[in-house]
This record gives C-alpha cells, structure tokens and sequence, in this order.
C-alpha cells in the first residue's frame, strides 16, 4: 500500500519523507539517549568493580582474621592466656596485613594477652565491642565494631569472638583490631579519577574511613532517612548504584555500594563500601557528542531517509518469506504430531540450540506441561538444572553426531518417581547435525522389581561399606581379619586381598611402630585406647591417621581381637603445617618475613661466634619504589617486590638467611662469607636487578634497580642488631651517592671492612 501511493501521489512522497525524518530525528535521540545510558552503564559498572575489589580484599582479610581468632580460642580456654600466647600474637599480627593488634580479654573485660604491652591489666569491659559479645555469646558469630576511639586518640574498627566457658556461653573474648592504614591503602588502590572518593561504614551507619580524607567524616552517622546509606541497607541487596545528593558531603554523586559480609562467616554486622564520582564530570563527554550529533542531523537527512525507505521494502520481502515458511514449518508439525501421539512412548526433536521444535502427547504428561509451554521451550528449563547436569553429556555427544542410549531416573510431573531407557538420535545432514531426536521408554515398573531385590541383598553390606571412616579387625597377633571400603582406600588397597592376612604395622612410618604394637597389647589385655600415627599407603601416598580401638570379645567374654575406627586427619596436620608457614613467611614474596629473618639471622650469627669463621651481612632497598606504585599502582608494585623476591631466593645458597624486612626493603646474611666474597654477591644481585624485566598489561617492560648495604662480621662482640645497623648505614651511603650500587660499611677510623 505505501508503494502504491509513494508510486502514484506527490503528497504521499513528502509524507513518507517526513515522517523519516522525525524518525530519523527520533533515531538520533534515541541514540543519544542509549549513549548516555551505556556511560551511566559503564562508570556504574567500573564503580561496582572497584567497590567489589575493595569488598573481596576485605571479605578475604575478615574470613582470615574470623579463622585466626576461631583458632586462637584454643590457645585460651576458659578466657585465660596459655604460656607464650602473647608471642605467638605478635607472630600472627606479622602475618595478618590488615591487623594492628591482637588482645584477649576475660569475662571481666581486662586485657590478659594483648600484642602491645601496655595494654596488659587493662579494662575494656566499657567498651561496646565487649558489652555487645558478652550480651549475645554465640561462638560461632564473628562481631564486628563500630568505630570508636582508640587508646591512641585514633577512630578503629575490631573483630572479635566468643570464648565459651565450661560452665557457662561467655568466659571472654579474642579481639583484633583492624588497621587503618590497610583500609586507607587500599581504598587508594581504586581511586582512579580526580572527582573520586571511596568511603567505608559500619553497619550501623557510623563512617569508619573515607579517601581522600575530609575533616569531620570518620565517626559520622549516615543511618538518616533517604540517605545512600540507609536506602542500601532497607533495599537487603549486596550492591546498589545510587545517585543524588550525598548526605555526608552533600555533593551530586553516582555511588557503588556493596555490603562487606562474607558467606561462609556468620557476622553480625556488615561493613558497607561506598564509591562515588560526581556526575557532572562522568557526563562531560555526552554532552559533547550531544552537540555535535545535534548539528549533523540535518547533513543526514536524506541519506537517511532513503537508508530507511529501501530498509522498510526488503523488510515486507522478508515478512512474505517468513510466512511462507511457518505455514510450511506448521503442516510438517501437524503431520509429526498424529503419527508420534500414537506411539507407545516419549518422543521429542530438540534443535541444535536446545529449544523444543517438537513433543509428543506422552512426553507432554510425564513432564505435566501444555503444548503452548513446550514450545521453544529450553531444554534447561524443562528439565531443571540438577537433570540437565545429568543429562549434558549426552546431549553433547548426540549434537557431535554420536547415537547416545542411557537410562536417567526421573521425577514425574505428579511428583512420583519413573525410571526410562532414553535415545537420543542425531539429526544429520551434509552441513552437520541440525539437532536430535529423543525417544523414551518407561520402565518404570522393571526398574522397582530389580531395585528391590538388590536393596534386599546388600542392605547388611550397604551399612558397614557406607561408614565413612574406616572400620577394622585385628587378631591378637595384629594381622589384619577384616576392612570395610573407607578403610582399603586409607590404605591404598584395589581389594581387601592386599590388606587380609597381613600387620598394619608394615605400612606405619618406623617411629610409630612400637606405640601401634604398645597399643595393641593393652587392648588385648581389655583396655582401650587411642593413637595418632602416619602410614605410607600401598602406592606411597603418606596419610595421617587417628584411631580409636577397644576390645573384641567372643560370646564368653574373652578378648579375640581389637575392633579400631579409624579417620584421615591428613588435612588437619597440613592445616598446622601451613598455619605456622603463614606466621613465619610474607605472604607477597614467600620469604622469611622480618620476625623469622631475625631469629634465623641470631642463629647464623651465634655459629659463627661458635665454631669461627666469616659472617657478612646486606641490606637491600628497590630505588624509587614510592614512584613505581604512584605511576603503575600497588598490583605493579607488588609485581615488583614479587620479581625482586624470586631474583633474590634464587641467586643466593640455600644456607643463605634472606627475609623482607620492610615495606620494600630486604636483608641477607651469608654465613660463611667473606667481605671480598659477600661484595661479588652483592654487585651479582645489582646487576642481574637492572637485568630484570617486569611484564605490564600495557606498554613496555619495567626496569628497576636495587642499593645494597654491606657490612663483614669484626669481633665477637657484634650482635645482629648491631650489624643491620652497620648494613644500613652503607645502604643509606648508597642511596644517597647515586642509587643502583653497593657500599660497604666503614667503621670510625675511615677503614673499609
């Protein structure tokens, strides 16, 4: 009809042509309109990804902290310090980089461990940190403060625990009070446009931190009606993106928010994160376009106007096509459905994008859905996901052009449970599989009988070989008479033939040989008893094992055997082993973090003073590292420590002390070494730096280099302080003389060591 009169009337032509241009016009707003909806997407995209850096790095530091203090309670039963608790926080404050400090309080409140001395003898029990943990003692729960002013006259955030009592649910609490210079370091590491700010809030409202800082905003509460603030909190969501006025600072901002509240912790109370742009600066560059887009509108007129007149003529083509083939498409269909509706069994044709193109009636009932429903149905959606799970691997095989034939237990739509025999049958032609066919059996009733009987055979065994940990019975003499699954896999056995008949000592490690035997004869003698011990399986996996074992006796009471349960606490023994890693090593570079340097430093020094011989010391500091971060940002720089570090750990000999002792600065002690020998080592170290490539995401390699401070061992009167001192008065040299060189330490005279 549009043909017809832009073919035969002139007033037709420009009515055509005006209404292309309004929708041209239209076009245009609409694209304006899209483009400034893709630039409020994409700032509130990369606000939410910079807030949800901040939220993972801080949710991984809670759920740390969380397991820490969970572990520490150990350490203090009934509220009291064991002996050496106080170290042993100042070692776990070292390896936690966003604790400050670690106390133990008892059920009145005073401070009994604490890794900052004068807080000893202390009472905190006015504080809200402890008043809120001693009114709701759930040990399970993570309790996370307000901010408050600390003893130090700065504002500070604490996690804390419960330490249940055996008389009662509260006999103290284990505190860790964060950091704030972790916060502020990190919140820095987001900021990535000069209108940015990031703040972080308790959970009731109180601000506990904001970059860049502004006076008067940490302590804050923002729980007002219609602010930021409390609109996230009452929506119950994770994450919001906002915009308005912000009550805090009172400017026009968009603002990511994301509750800090990590799953698999039971915490009761979030911390919010909140970063903002201001508005006017994010849309600058619309409003540009908008001008420019504004005065070419006219230039495109007409082009346009014809792009859109020969678009509309080949979409009535493609609309005539269309029905020709769904009304061919249709036919087809009606003819599929009366022949399959009258087989004895499920079928169905799914497309090679997994939609529903045909159902039978029968595969209709079982799944309880209407022909309208099944249409273009996804599978997925069809099945559910658990099914799908199950069935995918098939469904793969069958769109390879692989014949698939399984059987699948199903739940029917009334809710009963059927069991099939299905086929899934590619649908091939010379451009490939198209999609598959399905057809199904039920065998529903064949499947109950044979479920039957074998429920009926292996009940008793089911049982025993069900137990998760392993069960098992020794004669008197020790040999092996009987063990279930659970207990042949502990041991590496395919069958209970490689394990009947033989002594479990054979497998144990040669120390625990004579405690296992020891063990054996008190259970004979009617005693019970239990034991931990390593075994090395029959395929040489090593496994830490605890059992428990007590007397068999017969019908007449006399002692047969022992009867042992017995599990794996393999993961316990390596969670100890990497508990005390963790308080020994920086977790940046993998080296001795600065308290285990010193203490392997103190050794290697009184050897030397011992048995004689050289000892020299280094002190090493990366040039210009505050100018890495500031330009590449703290991921690079952490490249580079982490660079540095390895560099470090495999030029020098394992014998070698090497530990990073500061921010980036390191320390070496080469025992055994020379002046003139530790001077090679050190100048190697220089140059093999400057060698040293640094990969980016973008533009060339980083170069860095590193000064180095060198002092020799003179006397036995040094000690290990005294000879970082010496190093870093020559690094300070070498600093200050150029950088990218080593100097040695001189003593008073003016002589070189």
């Amino acid at each position: 009809m549009l043909h017809h009169l832009n073919r035969n009337s002139f007033f037709t032509q420009w009515a055509i042509l005006a209404v292309a241009l309004l929708t041209l016009g239209g076009a245009t707003g609409f694209n304006l309109y899209l483009e400034r909806a893709r630039t409020e997407s994409r700032e509130q995209h990369r606000l939410l990804t910079q807030a949800q850096v901040i939220q993972e790095n801080l949710e991984q530091n809670l759920t740390a902290v969380g397991r820490v203090l969970a572990d520490l309670r150990k350490d203090a039963p009934q509220g009291k310090a064991n002996p050496g608790l106080g170290d042993h926080l100042k070692m776990l404050t070292d390896a936690l980089p966003g604790v400050r400090t670690l106390l133990l309080l008892d059920d009145a409140g005073t401070v009994s461990a604490s890794t900052r001395p004068e807080l000893l003898g202390k009472n905190f029990a006015y504080r809200d940190y402890f008043k809120t943990v001693r009114q709701n003692p759930d040990p399970d729960m993570l309790f996370v403060s307000a901010p408050f002013l600390t003893t130090l006259g700065a504002y500070g955030v604490n996690v804390a625990r419960t330490i249940p009592g055996p008389d009662g649910p509260f006999a103290g609490i284990i505190v860790a009070t964060l950091d704030p210079e972790y916060f502020r370091t990190l919140m820095n590491s987001v900021l990535y446009a000069p209108d940015m700010w990031v703040a972080i809030a308790h959970g009731d409202g109180l601000q506990v931190a904001m970059v860049p800082e502004r006076e008067g905003q940490v302590g804050k509460n923002l729980a007002q009606p219609g602010s930021f603030f409390t609109r996230h909190r009452d929506s119950g969501k994770e994450s919001n993106l906002l915009t308005g006025i912000v009550y805090a600072t009172g400017e026009e901002r968009m603002m990511a928010l994301r509750s800090i509240q990590p799953t698999r912790l039971r915490q009761d109370k979030p911390l919010v994160v909140a970063v903002g742009r201001d508005l006017n600066v994010v849309y600058a560059g619309w409003w540009r376009d908008f001008w420019v887009q504004s005065g070419l509108f006219g230039l495109l007129a007409l082009g346009s106007t014809l792009g859109l007149y020969a678009y509309r003529r080949r979409q009535r083509e493609f609309a005539r096509k269309e029905a020709e083939v769904v009304e061919a498409l249709a036919a087809s269909e009606r003819f599929m459905k009366t022949l399959t509706d009258n087989i004895p069994g499920m079928v169905a044709y799914w497309s090679r994008d997994l939609r529903c193109r045909f159902a039978n009636k029968a595969y209709l009932e079982w799944f309880g859905r209407t022909p309208e429903q099944m249409h273009n149905i996804r599978i997925q959606d069809m099945m559910g996901d658990e099914l799908f799970r199950r069935n995918e691997p098939f469904i793969k095989a069958a769109l390879r052009g692989e014949r698939q034939r399984f059987e699948r237990t199903l739940t029917k739509a009334d809710g009963s449970i059927g069991y099939t025999w299905a086929h899934y049958i590619p649908d091939q032609d010379a451009n490939g599989v198209r999609g598959f066919f399905v057809l199904v059996s039920d065998i529903t009733e064949l499947k109950r009988a044979e479920l039957a009987l074998a429920q009926s055979e292996w009940k008793l065994k089911t049982i025993i070989e069900t137990e998760p940990e392993c069960v098992k019975v020794l004669a008197a003499d020790g040999t092996l008479l009987q063990m279930n699954r659970a207990g042949l896999q502990m041991i590496e056995a395919e069958s209970d033939t490689q394990a009947v008949g033989h002594k479990l000592t054979e497998l144990l490690t040669p120390e625990y040989r004579d405690a296992f035997d020891s063990l054996n004869q008190r259970v004979n003698q009617g005693e019970s008893g239990t034991l931990e011990f390593e075994i090395v399986g029959l395929k040489g996996t090593h496994r830490w094992l605890d059992t428990h074992a007590v007397p068999m006796r017969d019908t007449d009471g006399r002692i047969t055997g022992l009867l042992g349960v017995t599990r794996d606490i393999t993961a316990r023994k390596q969670a100890d082993r990497e508990l005390k890693q963790l308080a020994q090593t920086d977790f940046l570079t993998n080296l001795a973090n600065r308290r285990h340097f010193m203490a392997l430093a103190e050794q290697d020094l009184s050897r030397t003073l011992r048995y004689g011989g050289p000892l020299s010391v280094l002190m090493l500091d990366i040039d210009h590292f505050k100018n890495i971060n500031d330009t590449y940002g703290h991921k690079v720089g952490d490249l580079v420590l982490q660079t540095f570090g390895g560099l470090v750990r495999h030029t020098l000999r394992g014998v070698d002390a090497v530990g990073r002792v500061g921010g980036e600065e390191f320390a070496v002690v080469l025992p055994q070494t020379d002046g003139e020998h530790a001077l090679e080592v050190a100048e190697r170290l220089c140059r093999l730096t400057a060698d040293t490539e640094v990969a980016l995401d973008q533009g060339r390699p980083l170069h860095f280099t590193v000064s180095i401070g060198m002092t020799t061992l003179a006397g036995a009167s040094n000690n290990i302080d005294t000879l970082l001192s010496q190093a870093d008065q020559a690094l300070y040299e070498a600093k200050h003389s150029g950088r990218n060189r080593v100097c040695t330490y001189q003593r008073r005279d003016g002589a070189a060591l």
